[in-house]
């Protein structure tokens, strides 16, 4: 592996569809993706549009590809193993007897399942069937692949609408089980032995215990086929023994008993914009959209408590015993619902929130906003105009807001937790450095970076990474414990400058 420090002036000025190769070079595809970079402990695994392959960014700023071909990559995808990640490959493959013999029309896109690690491809596992997202079960013995409607499809040809593939990690077997038209969301139970597929109008039930794993109950959400139920929340109660969903444009959600198979139907008062599942209080909450009210679900009886709201909610985000609500779509109420008390705490927000990020303390809440677009005067005026960062004090007994301006708009925000500090990174559209405030102290540092930030995570027992706006490859990683920065710079030109094999698209 080489370290890359720099790259001439000349490749620095230009972006990745302005390369000189003799001249100015236009590209189909960007070299790298700043938003498809997945954390494995060590690094990060990079998509490379333009060569269909894969970078391995380690956090010492090294950097090597992972050369796949003559696949290229599809998907890549988080693992359970938090030393690896796995990509979907495609290759290219043919019936005759050779390559050679393999007219054009005849040949056919294979998807494989790869699982990398340490930058290499630990193992490959075919897969038959065109599928582009996969889930894992808890204990990573499973791998659920399907076909998601919503992401472009690998292949031409014929392709199964109403199957996903259940495949065994520990013996590369896979094997196909149908399940229900256009699956969508895949949930284990905690024991992994059940897995939920969602799909629509209806909901199956595979028994991972079997050999092979074979689908056991199909819960069908209509027994009217000229009705089209689309399912829009899924989640399961600690137990194991219920799934609760909550279906496009109807106020009903379906109670599945997945032990003893039965359907009940609670009505609420409107169709959910969200919900989440409390195992510490065995209880369901559900917000609306249209209605300003949250509702707690309890797991005996299924009855409902309504708690009323000044202004609609239609996120959560979930903490053992407590819940944050607040609302995408421009309302400046966020509450704090202490879910073994019932108790509910208001928040003002002077913008309208665009992310709300919990700490891992839940002592605390992250909320960037927009600018609203206020014409007034003063303060206020300002205010409106400008992007802003909130900080929530969630503590009992405590309902303060502290708004802070920012430069530009907030783009993500990440937390540094130690025995005596909490602080909060904040990534900034056009800003090249990270804001860094101790939530306990309200002491903040600029931490400077070569260019605007794209987004920002953690490596796992590493240190935090943001990838930048950089056509070339930048990806900076940053340790709070002794506040260094260390860049890998240039990796996506020194290492997959190269066309693509082939285009999956094509055929």
């Amino acid at each position: 592996m080489n370290r890359l420090v720099a790259l001439p002036l000349l490749l620095a000025a230009c972006g990745w569809n302005h390369l000189p190769s003799g001249g100015t070079t236009s590209l189909e595809r960007p070299l790298w993706d700043p938003n498809g970079a997945v954390a494995t402990v060590g690094g990060l695994y990079v998509p490379m549009p333009h060569s269909g392959q894969v970078a391995w960014v380690e956090t010492n700023g090294d950097s090597a590809l992972v050369d796949v071909r003559p696949a290229v990559l599809g998907n890549l995808v988080v693992a359970p193993n938090p030393a690896q990640a796995v990509a979907f490959l495609h290759r290219l493959d043919c019936p005759a007897d050779g390559p050679s013999d393999c007219e054009p029309e005849d040949r056919q896109v294979i998807t494989d399942v790869a699982l990398l690690e340490d930058g290499d491809v630990e193992e490959q596992i075919k897969v038959p069937g065109a599928f582009n997202t996969v889930g894992f079960s808890h204990d990573g013995a499973y791998a659920l692949a399907w076909l998601d409607l919503n992401k472009p499809l690998p292949t031409g040809g014929v392709v199964s609408l109403s199957s996903i593939l259940v495949v065994d990690l520990v013996s590369g077997e896979g094997w196909p089980v149908p399940v229900g038209f256009a699956a969508e969301r895949v949930l284990f139970t905690d024991d992994d032995a059940r897995a939920v597929v969602l799909s629509q109008s209806e909901v199956a039930v595979v028994d991972l215990t079997m050999s092979p794993p074979a689908r056991t109950v199909t819960f069908p959400l209509t027994l009217d086929p000229d009705q089209v139920v689309v399912p829009v929340g899924v989640e399961l109660t600690p137990d194991g023994q219920f799934a609760l969903i909550s279906a496009q444009g109807t106020s009903d959600l379906y109670v599945l008993d997945l032990v003893d198979p039965s359907i009940n139907v609670v009505s609420l008062a409107g169709a959910p914009a969200a919900m989440a599942v409390d195992a510490l209080t065995d209880s369901t909450v559900l917000s609306f959209a249209g209605q300003a009210r949250v509702d707690v679900l309890d797991h005996q009886f299924f009855d409902v408590t309504s708690i009323q709201l000044d202004e609609p909610s239609n996120a959560i985000v979930h903490d053992d015993g407590l819940a944050v609500l607040w609302n995408r779509g421009g309302g400046h109420d966020a509450y704090r619902l202490d879910l073994e008390t019932r108790e509910l705490t208001e928040y003002r927000l002077q913008n309208p929130a665009v992310q709300l990020l919990v700490a891992p303390t839940a002592e605390y809440a992250v909320v960037l906003t927009r600018p609203e677009g206020g014409a007034g005067g003063g303060a206020e005026g300002y205010y409106d105009q400008s992007p802003g960062l909130e900080i929530l004090d969630l503590r009992p007994d405590h309902d303060d807001t502290l708004p802070y301006l920012l430069e530009g708009q907030g783009l993500g925000a990440a937390f540094v937790s130690t025995e005596t500090t909490l602080s909060t990174l904040v990534l900034q559209q056009g800003v090249d450095y990270l804001y860094s405030l101790d939530l306990y102290t309200l002491e903040s540092e600029r931490i400077a970076m070569s260019a605007p930030p794209v987004a920002i995570g953690a490596v796992p027992e590493g240190p935090f990474f943001v990838t930048h706006s950089d056509g070339l490859g930048l990806v900076s990683f940053y340790d709070p414990t002794d506040g260094d920065v260390v860049e890998a710079a240039g990796f996506a030109a020194a290492l997959a400058l190269e066309d693509r094999p082939f285009d999956p698209e094509a055929y």
